[in-house]
């Protein structure tokens, strides 16, 4: 386990941010993530309003900041990374995170579970799948934040044991120091022989990002598309942040990424150029689920009600997420204009499509590529 940014945070003069008369300091303008999305009011004079949502009750915050969310992620390092210091930075109250492919976090967290060793008291998935097991396992517990109501308007089929947080959208990424002429723009340019042995993708068995990628590529281009990648000789990565690093240091210098990943890597000072296709992105759901050491801490009940409030939601999407809320405004993630979620160039991959077509399109995917892992 890492804390993450606790130094950082502490060194932006934190407690000022936060005052008792709903203002911010001057020193708003350094916190994490405030180039993305300028940091909002914070108003802690009875309990914890952010931009006049509550988020937590008196009770609750005071609680709460004398506490630390424990988080286990499936999402990309950097991309976390800077989501769990703006929380720090908007609430006062620190993260103890574990980051992991979503594959070996869901591992970890069964064998902790089924030795009564949990430690985690959110955990955050790729795989909608897998947070259906976790609720069969009772490793997630029902939870309902102060957005409950908007949040099972817009989507009758909520469940009551996790919330889709945001969606992960995949797109294509580049080196710009390696690719600085006649760059990349469509997914076809990925199956480019001028590329070859400088292609990275991650494996399908990674998440369910990668899953949904998949069914984009099969179901738009056929399985023909698959097989002609593999002939590029790609390297194949096991974890998308893996996979975004080696992008940055031109290991490899073209690649489908997970966007918030790379556009956080981007932000960092990488040479990684992001490319949005015509024919649009692949999309899944992001979930977030309480575990019963969870509904013992007031930090992560905290956190959950922060991440589905506008607040948190507009800082996902300019990250580089979807937001999952649809009562918030389009939220630009710097430079680039994503597709709305109600867009036809936004290609989601839903929990019904897992079901239906995810073991046949990782058969596939398998076969193209010879893998075995």
């Amino acid at each position: 386990m890492r804390k993450t940014m606790t130094t950082i945070i502490l060194t932006l003069g934190l407690a000022a941010s936060l005052s008792g008369c709903g203002g911010t300091s001057t020193a708003a303008k350094d916190a994490p993530g405030a180039e993305l999305l300028p940091m909002p009011v914070v108003d802690t004079t009875d309990g914890l309003r952010i931009d006049g949502e509550l988020i937590a009750d008196k009770t609750l915050y005071d609680a709460a900041k004398n506490d630390t969310v424990k988080l286990y992620s499936g999402t990309g390092k950097e991309a976390e990374d800077l989501t769990d210091a703006r929380f720090s930075a908007e609430t006062g109250i620190n993260v103890d995170l574990t980051r992991l492919p979503t594959n070996k976090l869901s591992e970890r967290a069964l064998s902790e579970a089924g030795a009564g060793k949990l430690e985690a008291g959110l955990i955050r998935l790729t795989d909608v799948r897998i947070a259906r097991q976790f609720t069969d396992k009772k490793i997630f517990v029902p939870y309902r934040t102060p957005a409950h109501d908007i949040l099972a308007a817009q989507n009758p089929h909520m469940s009551d044991t996790f919330v889709n947080c945001y969606y992960f959208m995949i797109a294509m990424g580049y080196n710009t120091a390696a690719i600085d002429q006649d760059p990349p723009t469509k997914w076809e340019d990925l199956n480019d022989p001028k590329y070859k042995g400088k292609l990275g993708i991650d494996a399908i068995t990674t998440g369910g990002t990668l899953n949904a990628l998949a069914h984009f590529q099969i179901s738009t281009f056929g399985p023909q598309y698959l097989e002609a990648q593999s002939q590029q000789q790609p390297r194949i990565f096991d974890s998308t942040a893996t996979q975004v690093d080696a992008l940055a240091r031109g290991e490899i210098t073209i690649a489908p990424v997970s966007f918030n990943n790379a556009f956080a890597t981007q932000l960092s000072g990488a040479p990684i150029k992001l490319v949005i296709p015509e024919k649009g992105v692949s999309a899944s759901e992001g979930v977030l689920g309480m575990t019963p050491k969870g509904l013992q801490s007031p930090a992560a009940q905290v956190f959950m009600n922060w991440t589905m409030s506008k607040a948190g939601q507009r800082f996902a999407g300019a990250q580089g997420f979807a937001p999952s809320r649809t009562d918030i405004d389009p939220v630009k993630a710097g430079e680039y204009e994503l597709p709305k979620a109600d867009s036809p160039r936004f290609h989601l991959f839903t929990e019904e499509d897992f079901a239906r077509y995810a073991d046949a399109d990782e058969q596939v995917w398998k076969r193209a590529f010879n893998y075995v892992g």
